[in-house]
């Protein structure tokens, strides 16, 4: 090489290096904030990779610069850089696909799975559910262990591991919750299929009593945590119509500005359904402000409301589910039979995290006033709740110590009518119960010192009290009473013990469930201070893992939970339910779900297939009704098996699923003399993502119930005939059905 030609690259060399600049940031998981190491970043051909500490550090030549951050176990991300900055913070999407790692935000202490000694399942695929406009409902039934009774888009009921299939029309003994908020009421019912699936980062399900933390319900909790994590400002819309005359419309806004950080969604779902006296009419907003107010001081407020307009087509007796299912029942037919509510809940948190200790305060307001005409009446609401929850969190050394409490106070009444609304107007009855709440809690996590063995204590103090007053009836005389039930201690502990690629926990818990309205009435009709809240113990061991090469993923649990003081609503007339203590019960299941990557010749091009399946021996043990005895019959309104797999393409920016769901029988009567039939469905969708000029386009399509099988998506567990008609047990499930979706991110 010449003089020139040295001096030449020299000074060209010295150019560019003197103009690129340094850039450093660090890559976090989006929802639980911790750093992620092995992120691979690629710029300008080359490839660098985050550390331990989830950071990263290399030059820029110039701007603006695209980057793009890639691995396995989380969606890829592509930014654009315009111009210098002296940090940068990439958050990313855990797909899911290795159980092991998936994140669990509704324990306070938030951890991966395979650092849980409890059994907890997670939605996957949210994020594509949210682009077909996925009912909650649906999804849950997808989680090995819960089964959900599909009348309508607004009645639906959850079952877990057999807990709630005594309900008549409502899920209860399930705790759910918004965040820190709670969404029961005052007897433990929740209603959730009528909130957006959109608003949600992770949905979570914990089964059986296995949580201190949330309530220690019999049938476990369900926890939705909201998008308070959205990085970047956009505006999203979203177009789907879908069969039966269904048309969702939805539009969402998040902003940052300094400290504040905001998210408003508003959603109009409608439809003509597809049975007769089936329309449904659904509006909602949902709002969520959060302000850092120091380092680690922030308070966030929810608004989440809800005006809903729907007819009900009921039940349908044998013959006409058979050779009529889109037709309604006839006495709900006939007066065109539905509801109409608005729902409304607030909420404000107070959030603190210190290096020892954090708290986490939530005051809340619920109001709910619904109508409802009925063949037999017109049934009228009204209640209101207020609440406060507050958990402390102490971390020293190896220990984890969470101390909280949980308080509700409810005003519910109620009116029955006659011909209302009309000249033959009759108030049938009138009734105001006061509902107290209040929950102690503990819970202690230690953390053996060779970091792969934990140990986890935890017990709730549960106080329930009712104040009740009979305003008007014809029953004469008006009378009113106040009763308890005595406090109710839930204790539970655990174990996690890590080997390698798995974790093995065992756990033992208890749990009860308060009595809802229809099991604390009479034959008169009015409240019988005896009945007592059903209670029970949890047995449970598991597995959680992968292989080596992390091709397959697992998470199977064994477990065996008795209950007693079976709690039993029984229909004497058309409109009359008598609640009495019955029995006991066993609930002996196994539950388990695979992750399993088939293809992956590179990371934006791979098969996978995810799988799950739940067995149970659920049955009577000591159960003597109305002087029949029904122990070691099966216990009624649960499927023996179902099981779920979803065979997912990925090319590119298209994807696409095809996905089986099974049913086993149902028993339909506590004589199990009648069953439903086993069924399983086939779906198929598809998704295409198109980028144009920073905006994002998705379009997704798909067709439900593909060989249109013939099913009963819900029963109605000892069904009755009136007037010399058949039992109506079946709630038709539908028929082939298609939808398609436009989503543009701005």
């Amino acid at each position: 090489m010449n003089l020139k030609s040295f001096f030449t690259v020299f000074f060209l060399f010295f150019f560019l290096t003197s103009y690129s600049q340094t850039i450093k940031g660090i890559v976090i998981e989006k929802i639980h904030k911790l750093p992620i190491k092995n992120i691979e970043i690629i710029y300008n051909k080359k490839s660098f990779f985050t550390d331990v500490n989830g950071e990263f550090e290399f030059k820029i030549v110039n701007y603006p610069a695209i980057l793009i951050f890639k691995n396995d176990m989380y969606f890829s991300k592509q930014i654009e850089i315009k111009s210098h900055k002296d940090h940068f913070q990439i958050e990313l999407t855990n797909k899911g696909f290795l159980l092991d790692q998936v994140v669990i935000v509704s324990d306070i202490n938030r951890k991966k799975l395979n650092s849980s000694s409890i059994s907890i399942s997670t939605i996957n695929n949210l994020e594509l559910k949210k682009l077909e406009g996925e009912f909650i409902g649906k999804s849950l039934n997808e989680i090995p262990g819960i089964f959900v009774h599909s009348a309508s888009l607004n009645t639906n009921r959850i079952v877990i591991r057999g807990i709630g299939s005594r309900s008549p029309y409502t899920t209860n003994k399930i705790k759910a919750f918004i965040n820190n908020i709670p969404l029961s009421n005052g007897i433990g019912e929740i209603s959730i299929e009528d909130i957006g699936i959109n608003i949600f980062d992770q949905i979570e399900i914990t089964k059986g009593p296995n949580s201190s933390i949330y309530g220690s319900g019999l049938g476990g909790s369900i926890y939705l945590k909201t998008n308070s994590n959205l990085e970047d400002d956009n505006l999203t819309i979203f177009n789907s119509v879908k069969s039966f005359g269904t048309y969702q419309n939805r539009i969402s806004f998040h902003k940052n500005y300094n400290n504040l950080t905001s998210y408003i969604e508003i959603e109009k779902l409608k439809s003509n359904g597809y049975r007769d006296n089936n329309t449904y009419n659904n509006l909602r907003l949902f709002g969520e402000i959060r302000y850092k107010l120091k380092k680690n001081i922030s308070i966030s407020y929810i608004q989440n409301n809800i005006k809903l307009n729907a007819l009900i087509p009921s039940s349908l007796s044998y013959d006409n589910y058979i050779n009529n299912p889109s037709s309604a029942a006839y006495s709900w037919a006939n007066i065109n039979g539905g509801e109409e509510y608005n729902k409304n809940l607030s909420g404000l948190t107070l959030e603190t995290n210190a290096k020892i200790y954090s708290t986490k305060s939530s005051f809340y307001y619920k109001k709910f006033k619904s109508n409802e005409n009925r063949p037999f009446n017109y049934l009228i609401e009204d209640s209101n709740t207020h609440g406060i929850r507050h958990i402390s969190t102490i971390s020293k050394n190896n220990f984890i110590i969470n101390l909280g409490i949980d308080y509700s106070k409810e005003n519910y009444k109620w009116e029955t009518y006659r011909f209302y609304n009309t000249e033959s107007e009759v108030k049938i009855n009138n009734q105001e119960e006061k509902r107290y709440n209040i929950s102690f809690f503990t819970q202690t996590n230690y953390t053996f010192n060779n970091k792969h063995t934990s140990i986890q204590f935890g017990v709730s103090s549960n106080k329930i009290k009712y104040s009740w007053k009979l305003l008007h009836s014809v029953i004469d005389p008006l009378i009113s009473q106040n009763y308890s039930y005595d406090n109710i201690l839930s204790p539970r502990i655990s174990l996690n013990q890590k080997l390698n690629n798995q974790s093995i926990y065992i756990n033992i818990s208890h749990g009860y469930s308060s009595p809802n309205i229809d099991e604390t009435l009479d034959g008169d009709g009015l409240v019988n201070p005896d009945i007592k809240p059903e209670t029970g113990w949890n047995y449970e061991i598991g597995l959680i893992g992968r292989n080596k090469t992390n091709i397959l993923s697992y998470n199977i649990g064994l477990y065996y939970m008795n209950i007693k003081n079976l709690l039993v609503a029984q229909r004497t007339s058309f409109d009359t339910f008598v609640g009495v203590n019955a029995g006991k019960t066993s609930h002996p299941g196994i539950e388990g779900q695979f992750n399993l990557l088939i293809y992956k010749p590179n990371s934006d091009n791979e098969i996978t297939l995810e799988s799950n399946f739940f067995k149970n021996w659920y049955k009577f043990l000591d159960f003597n009704n109305l002087g029949i005895d029904f122990s070691n019959n099966l216990l009624t309104g649960v499927p023996s098996y179902t099981y779920s797999s979803h065979l997912k393409f990925r090319l590119n920016n298209f994807t696409s699923i095809i996905s089986i769901n099974g049913v086993g029988k149902i028993p339909m009567n506590d004589g199990n003399t009648l069953f439903n039939n086993k069924y399983s469905i086939i779906n198929f969708k598809a998704y295409k993502n198109i980028d144009f000029n920073n905006i994002k386009f998705i379009i997704s399509s798909g067709i439900n119930n593909l060989l249109n099988k013939k099913y009963a998506s819900g029963i109605v567990i000892n069904a009755k005939g009136f007037g010399g008609g058949q039992p109506r047990y079946y709630y038709p499930g539908l028929p082939r059905n298609y939808f398609i979706s436009l989503n543009i991110n701005i």
